[in-house]
């Protein structure tokens, strides 16, 4: 008991001395990493006149979002997107999970030469999929020329051998629990 109220004490001497704002970003901070309650009280302390809702929240979700593992998390069909000299990929991603917000992804794309030779280029993007939900996406694919997928198509699964096609896949997952 006497620990408690000594906790109480410090906690109202902080308040006090920083402010109540900053002790409750910090409480905030502490304890709820990785959830969609941190980025919404994130959201209530953080609005601003110079900046948009969707940096604020951008930034918030930065803050808070933590590594997703499994793959249910960002699955779906995507694959070259070309407009003039401009490539990217992009396509439909679904978050299966009920309890998960997914955020952020990091995806690689693999393209193999007649001679079995892959270059891997990887991309991350932020996203937001809500829970048993779906989102298109399209990110920009930097270092890859147009030409790089002239008569490519996707590499079938069970090839063991691949060559003169493209794979791509999800590699790293960052989300929110709910």
């Amino acid at each position: 008991m006497k620990n408690f109220i000594i906790g109480g004490l410090l906690c109202l001497l902080a308040a006090l001395f920083f402010g109540v704002e900053p002790l409750q970003r910090f409480v905030n901070e502490t304890t709820s990493k990785g959830t969609l309650r941190g980025v919404e009280t994130c959201l209530s302390y953080s609005s601003s006149e110079l900046l948009s809702t969707e940096v604020v929240r951008s930034t918030c979700t930065l803050a808070f979002q933590k590594p997703l593992y499994g793959n249910d998390n960002a699955t779906g069909k995507a694959g070259p997107r070309i407009d003039q000299q401009l490539v990217s990929w992009g396509g439909l991603l679904e978050n299966k999970t009920d309890d998960h917000v997914t955020t952020w992804i990091r995806l690689s794309v693999g393209i193999f030469d007649t001679e079995g030779n892959e270059q891997t280029f990887s991309v991350e993007t932020p996203i937001w999929i809500e829970p048993l939900a779906q989102t298109e996406f399209k990110v920009e694919l930097p270092d890859v020329n147009a030409e790089q997928f002239d008569n490519l198509e996707f590499c079938e699964l069970e090839d063991v051998a691949r060559k003169s096609c493209m794979s791509w896949g999800i590699t790293e997952i960052m989300g929110l629990s709910l």
